[in-house]
């Protein structure tokens, strides 16, 4: 049974996906200072780079920034230009938000794309091709022009009549949101996706349990926009909601280091340019071949990288060193036990490669900040070297 647990932790909300007993998710927020990703805001264009950047004012502390391709193809910008743009990244250290000028549009079933082209997208994860093709004549010619429309996973197997309900939220939300861009002075917030809940539409979620009363009335209301079929309650055991089962889970997807079940471990490394994850055979040597032991430790390794990747939020380029496999056959089992692995996370995550040393290149898209990003802080007597645990109440 999945579940979602909100609470209030200090200066923190906290959602966590759970299923019998095991974190698959977790989404951090302060209570001060949300994310942002998702907003739609009318901004002020201040600055273009040739070939480079646009900066948009959009009442944040720094900038956020569009690309080339966005402030150059789609009717070029000018100094002092208004422009109606959705966050996709959160601001990041110096960097402010990475913007689009591309509206999406999040409902239930069905996404609706301001990407011009009038596309219809199904998602990757629903295979069979009758139904597939069933979902594109759904919706056929209902968006309206110059909008696509990408059915989600989630719309497998629903009645038409349910999807089409869905699409026509979401398309008199984007009507709403792009007039009333029309009349707002900028820099303004126009539209805001703060929603705990909206990060598991793609989820089978049988029940949200709310740690404290204040709020209850806030997930009933989004659970009945974006989880209807979930049951919603108040947690009113004596215990805490998370209890040291969770919380352990959350400390453990802290560490460098995690240990697999076959006494192999993982050491998990964040850069700047790249994660780094190294997988050894530690202290398991196996009861039969050295080959079997070789493979049986990766494929322990690959489910574990996949729920961490997943759990800590990791992005952008990902390597994981897999103990090197003489056989092809085993790294092609590999590969396919990894992408199954990824497949259930949230986060589109793609498989570049593999090495002949087995190294695993993935990327996966950022949209907010890593777990120990929001979790750790520099440690003040090594300045760097080390981190602890933030304050939850800072």
């Amino acid at each position: 049974m999945k579940k979602i647990l909100i609470d209030s932790h200090g200066a923190y909300i906290r959602a966590a996906l759970a299923e019998d007993g095991r974190l698959l998710d977790l989404i951090v927020d302060k209570k001060s200072g949300r994310s942002i990703t998702g907003n739609v805001y009318l901004g002020i264009v201040k600055n273009i780079l040739p070939n480079q950047f646009a900066f948009i004012d959009i009442g944040q502390p720094k900038n956020g920034f569009l690309n080339s391709t966005e402030h150059s193809h789609r009717h070029p910008l000018r100094m002092g230009q208004s422009v109606l743009v959705q966050v996709r990244k959160d601001p990041s250290g110096d960097k402010g938000a990475s913007l689009s000028r591309k509206i999406d549009i999040a409902g239930r079933l069905v996404v609706l794309s301001g990407n011009g082209s009038g596309e219809i997208g199904v998602s990757h994860k629903i295979k069979g091709g009758e139904e597939r093709e069933r979902l594109r004549s759904v919706v056929h010619n209902r968006a309206p022009k110059g909008l696509g429309v990408i059915l989600r996973t989630g719309s497998e197997n629903k009645g038409a009549d349910e999807i089409l309900e869905d699409l026509d939220k979401q398309i008199s939300l984007y009507r709403n949101i792009t007039a009333k861009g029309y009349y707002q002075k900028p820099p303004a917030l126009i539209y805001q996706e703060n929603s705990l809940l909206h990060d598991f539409l793609s989820e089978n979620i049988d029940e949200i349990i709310v740690g404290e009363p204040s709020l209850l009335s806030i997930a009933a209301r989004e659970a009945e926009k974006y989880l209807p079929d979930a049951s919603v309650r108040l947690h009113t055991d004596k215990s805490p909601l998370f209890g040291s089962e969770i919380e352990s889970q959350i400390d453990r997807a802290l560490d460098k280091k995690i240990w697999l079940d076959c006494g192999g471990f993982l050491i998990i490394e964040q850069t700047e340019a790249c994660v780094i994850i190294d997988v050894n055979t530690g202290k398991f040597t196996g009861q039969k071949s050295h080959r079997e032991s070789i493979l049986k430790t990766n494929l322990e390794a690959a489910a574990e990288a996949a729920a961490q990747i997943r759990l800590r939020n990791l992005s952008g380029m990902i390597i994981i060193d897999f103990i090197n496999m003489e056989y092809k056959e085993d790294t092609r089992k590999l590969y396919g036990f990894l992408t199954e692995a990824i497949s259930r996370d949230r986060i589109k995550t793609n498989i570049i490669g593999i090495t002949e040393l087995g190294l695993m290149q993935l990327t996966r898209k950022k949209t907010r900040e890593t777990l120990s990003r929001i979790l750790l802080k520099q440690c003040p007597h090594c300045h760097g070297s080390g981190y602890v645990k933030t304050d939850w109440n800072s």
